[in-house]
C-alpha cells in the first residue's frame, strides 16, 4: 500500500505539466480579495532534494525540471516555479524541486489556508518537517479519498481540491470519479485538479470520459504527451479542472506551447 515514493519521480515532466497549472490556478484565485482555502489530498513530501539516491536513480527530472532550468525563454509561470525553487536551495542541497504544498504555501495571502494531505509514514515525517510550523498549513495523516469527503465545504466559500494520486490500485480511477461527483454536490463553488496518468493501458479513458459527460461545458482538459510509442510507462501527463477560472486556457496556453517546444 506505502510502496510509491514520489522522490523517484519528482521534477519529471509530469510534475511540471500539474504546477504550472497549478500555479495557474493560484494566480487566478488571488484576483479577488476574499480568502480561499487548498486541499492537497495526496501531498507527498512538498520538497525533494534531486540529488537524492532515489531521485538519481532514473534521474527523470533531466525529462523535466532540468529542461526549463536550461530554458532561454522562461515565462511567467515557468519562472514562478524557478523562483519557488530557489527560496529552498542551500549550500548543502543546491538541486531542489518544489512539490504541490511548497507551491500552495509560496502562493497563500495572509488570509488564505491550506489542509495537506498524506497518508505515506516516511513522507508525511518530510511534511511535517517542512511546513508544521506555518499557521496558515494545517497537515493531517489521514488517507486522502476520506479527508476531500470529510473536509469540505471550505469555510471560506472559495478554494481548490488538488487529486493526484498515484494510481497504483488501479480501481482508482473509478474512486476519484465518485469522489469529484459526491464532492460537487457538497462544494459545486470549488475548483477541482485531476491529474492523471497516460500509461499503455488507458484506464484514463473511462475517468475523462464520465467526468466529460457529468460536467459537461464547466470542464478544461489537457494532455501533455512527450514520450511517443511508449510501450512501458508513463508516456504523458493529463489534467482535469472542474470550474476552471474565467479565461484560463489563455492564462495557461503560453506556457503550455513552451512545455511542448522543450519536450
Amino acid at each position: 500500500m506505502y510502496s510509491y515514493q514520489h522522490r523517484y519521480h519528482a521534477g519529471n515532466f509530469a510534475d511540471l505539466h500539474k504546477h504550472l497549472i497549478l500555479i495557474a490556478i493560484l494566480k487566478a484565485l488571488q484576483q479577488k480579495n476574499t480568502a480561499f482555502c487548498v486541499l492537497d489530498a495526496f501531498a507527498g513530501e512538498g520538497i525533494y532534494d534531486l540529488n537524492c539516491q532515489e531521485s538519481q536513480k532514473n534521474q527523470e527530472y533531466l525529462n523535466g525540471f532540468e529542461k526549463i532550468r536550461k530554458s532561454l525563454e522562461p515565462n511567467y509561470l515557468i519562472q514562478e516555479l524557478l523562483t519557488i525553487a530557489k527560496k529552498y536551495q542551500t549550500a548543502d542541497h543546491p538541486f531542489i524541486y518544489p512539490g504541490s504544498p511548497a507551491i500552495i504555501h509560496a502562493n497563500l495571502r495572509t488570509q488564505d489556508q491550506a489542509i495537506f494531505i498524506e497518508n505515506h509514514p516516511q513522507a508525511y515525517t518530510q511534511l511535517k518537517k517542512h511546513f508544521s510550523n506555518q499557521q496558515q498549513i494545517h497537515i493531517h495523516k489521514r488517507d486522502g479519498i476520506e479527508a476531500i469527503n470529510a473536509l469540505i465545504p471550505f469555510k471560506t466559500k472559495r478554494g481548490l481540491i488538488f487529486i493526484d494520486p498515484s494510481y497504483e490500485v488501479k480501481t482508482e480511477y473509478n474512486i476519484i470519479c465518485s469522489l469529484v461527483k459526491k464532492a460537487y454536490l457538497k462544494f459545486p463553488q470549488g475548483i477541482y485538479m485531476i491529474w492523471y496518468p497516460l500509461l499503455q493501458e488507458n484506464k484514463h479513458v473511462s475517468l475523462l470520459t464520465d467526468l466529460q459527460n457529468t460536467f459537461n461545458n464547466n470542464i478544461w482538459q489537457h494532455e501533455l504527451v512527450p514520450i511517443k510509442n511508449n510501450t512501458e510507462g508513463l508516456y504523458g501527463s493529463g489534467i482535469i479542472i472542474i470550474n476552471p477560472p474565467w479565461q484560463f486556457n489563455t492564462i495557461v496556453q503560453d506556457s503550455l506551447r513552451l512545455l511542448l517546444r522543450l519536450f
